[in-house]
């Protein structure tokens, strides 16, 4: 991560996404808490980098002209929520919690 972090900084000038990253539940010995830890440690690290403004939680210097900041655009964030409680409702509203479950039935 953090080396992906550097090359968007120094290399590249864009941010750095990390969309996809866990721990198997298959992993021999696997407990509950190993993977809290490892999400712990992720989350950890976008942060750190968020507070310097460094590429692993965004750098809008540098974004291009196809760059977006949702909530910068009532239309854009509109568009990207009603997308994503779209998705939602394939597994039914009932399943929702907490904020996403408002966000989704306030509009509907």
């Amino acid at each position: 991560m953090l080396s992906h972090i550097e090359d968007g900084d120094r290399e590249l000038k864009k941010p750095v996404m990390f969309t996809e990253f866990g721990l198997s539940n298959l992993n021999k010995d696997y407990q509950p808490s190993q993977r809290d830890r490892f999400y712990k440690t992720i989350f950890d690290v976008i942060y750190k980098s968020a507070k310097k403004n460094r590429a692993g939680a965004g750098m809008e210097e540098y974004n291009d002209d196809f760059g977006i900041v949702p909530w910068e655009r009532r239309s854009t964030y509109s568009l990207i929520t009603e997308q994503s409680c779209n998705l939602a409702r394939i597994r039914g509203l009932n399943q929702l919690k907490g904020y996403l479950k408002e966000l989704c039935l306030e509009g509907h």
